[in-house]
């Protein structure tokens, strides 16, 4: 299984239905991984895809573009989900909308020769899916 499909099947179970949650993230990013040029420890992914989950549900992932080196993927990718719980975002938490929403991402992964991913430049469209369920 190609390393995105793998990532993004990780992703898009919550972290609450996997038998170790810690060690599924630990299979296949580094400890620590390092995001946006700050290290995260393994447990910190498992806190997010928490959130994720909590915040949102009917996930559906499209690859829009990929491009692989020897180590490097980059993928572009949109990301439709309901939000249907608390979403914790820089702008302060918001209730729950039932709305759908969408947005364009883009990961930048550093692939270790044991097929791990210890680096990631993350850029994603969250301003566009907080104007979508109207919170601003």
């Amino acid at each position: 299984m190609a390393i995105d499909d793998q990532l993004f099947a990780l992703w898009l179970v919550p972290p609450g239905a996997l038998e170790d949650p810690v060690g599924a993230f630990a299979d296949l990013y580094t400890d620590p991984v390092t995001i946006n040029g700050v290290p995260m420890p393994v447990s910190a992914l498992v806190d997010r895809a928490c959130s994720l989950h909590e915040a949102f549900t009917d996930h559906e992932l499209e690859i829009v573009d990929r491009l692989e080196t020897a180590t490097k993927l980059t993928v572009a990718f949109r990301h439709r989900a309901r939000h249907t719980g608390v979403w914790h975002t820089p702008l302060g938490d918001l209730p729950p909308t039932g709305r759908m929403v969408s947005g364009l991402g883009i990961d930048v992964l550093t692939i270790t020769p044991d097929d791990r991913i210890a680096e990631i430049w993350v850029l994603a469209d969250e301003l566009q899916r907080i104007l979508q369920i109207q919170a601003v």
